[in-house]
């Protein structure tokens, strides 16, 4: 038995004889890929304590009744991780060591997480305004910092673990990160159940600070595969951003991908509401939000079981397709929902959707362009789309305020259906296109 669980393991871990790597990154890959196996499933694990979709909205509904306020949660959070990616690629591309970054990076990342916890247990003595300020500065801290460390993290982990195996680490990591975040969500329930406000939410948030700071301990084990330093000049603006035009004006196929994408973000401008809505219109405690969660991260376990393996035999762009579908299908019963147990089955396909979404977006801006330039295409994919991601949630409280929750779930639907036509029809998978590279000068090679 013993013989035959290796041989599985080994067989795992077998690169494809046609993978183009360096032996470095050979002699490194398992120990890469399950220390980086640990900082994701440790982040999951400590992320489920804090979910941005469920719990947070729910605190916030604490601090203010404002649709904008809460709107503002994702806008900051999906903003702060994508936009300065774009803006983090020319430095990226010209390190040989992404590690050292990181770490100082990551170390940033985690600090909010812990003030988020202490800050809890006195924003409710202060007056409301300057107590939604606060609380919404700590996640711009948090959503900004997520941002910047998250160009150079995407590029050591394309380098450390190679195509082959990025669909399978990146839904191996997320289901194991998912099932332990079912286990964190129910201890979540019971602790905002039985502790009364705000010290149920402060140790909440707490045990999630503490299982990132975990997930660090795993990243810094580490180790880096030597990589040659990208053509770039060290501080000419000028040629990147003709580099960033010329992509954009040349690849086609890359450009109406940001299009379907910019469309289907917008078309998910109900997804952090979707916990409020359903407490509010179902009269149900705060406990109710982790319940949502682990529903969340449950669901997630069975999406990321198939749509890594999917994304490395088929490609990602038919993962984005089907996950497409799984949103329009949660839009909808959350639209004719009459009881908490449809919400329930809202809930399911969100995750199923999020699991998907996820490993699809990650992993196809690595196809579009070549290995050279791969910073700044996932650079665009994130920063291009990353003011809808901000505007998005925002355009979904504006018309809560205005109206009502089954019209904003009625216009989140019809951007989704647009995005899905548009990524189905008109955008060709890049996986085996050929591809050039756009040097500063404008040539190619």
């Amino acid at each position: 038995m013993r013989n035959f669980t290796q041989r599985r393991i080994d067989r795992f871990f077998a690169l494809p004889n046609d993978t183009a790597t360096s032996p470095e990154v050979v002699q490194h890959f398992r120990r890469n890929f399950l220390v980086n196996f640990g900082d994701l499933t440790m982040w999951l694990f400590g992320a489920s304590f804090v979910s941005v979709n469920t719990i947070l909205p729910v605190y916030a509904t604490k601090l203010t009744d404002s649709p904008l306020v809460i709107g503002l949660i994702p806008a900051l959070t999906d903003a702060g991780w994508f936009l300065p990616q774009l803006f983090m690629a020319p430095y990226v591309e010209r390190l040989t060591r992404k590690l050292p970054t990181i770490a100082w990076l990551g170390a940033l990342e985690r600090v909010p997480y812990l003030v988020l916890a202490l800050a809890v247990l006195w924003l409710n003595t202060l007056p409301r305004p300057i107590a939604v300020v606060i609380f919404l500065v700590i996640i711009a801290w948090k959503s900004l910092a997520s941002g910047l460390v998250a160009m150079p993290w995407q590029e050591l982990i394309a380098t450390a673990i190679p195509v082959s195996h990025r669909g399978r680490f990146f839904g191996i990591s997320h289901l194991t990160g998912h099932l332990l975040g079912v286990a964190g969500a129910s201890m979540a329930a019971i602790i905002l159940a039985r502790l009364p406000y705000p010290r149920n939410f402060a140790l909440t948030f707490f045990i999630g600070f503490l299982g990132i700071t975990l997930s660090f301990v795993f990243f810094m084990m580490n180790i880096e595969p030597q990589t040659t330093q990208a053509a770039t000049p060290q501080n000419n603006h000028q040629h990147y951003l003709q580099r960033l035009s010329k992509i954009l004006r040349g690849n086609a196929n890359f450009r109406t991908y940001l299009l379907s994408r910019g469309l289907t973000y917008f078309g998910g401008m109900a997804y952090g509401f979707m916990a409020v809505y359903g407490v509010q219109r179902f009269g149900l405690p705060d406990a109710q939000a982790a319940v949502f969660t682990a529903i969340l991260f449950a669901s997630g376990v069975a999406g990321y079981a198939f749509w890594g393996p999917i994304g490395d035999r088929v490609g990602h762009k038919r993962v984005l397709e089907l996950t497409g579908a799984f949103w329009l299908a949660a839009l909808l019963m959350a639209l004719m929902a009459q009881s908490v147990e449809v919400f329930y089955a809202v809930f399911a396909l969100m995750g199923i959707n999020r699991a998907g979404g996820v490993l699809g977006d990650l992993n196809i801006a690595m196809e579009f362009g070549p290995e050279v330039e791969r910073p700044t295409y996932i650079g665009l994919a994130r920063t291009v789309t990353g003011p809808v991601l901000f505007l998005a949630p925002l355009m979904g409280g504006a018309i809560l305020q205005l109206t009502s929750y089954p019209v904003m779930l009625g216009v989140s639907l019809v951007f989704a259906v647009a995005g899905l036509v548009i990524l189905r029809f008109r955008v060709v998978e890049p996986r085996g296109l050929p591809t050039t590279t756009s040097l500063p000068n404008g040539s190619q090679k």
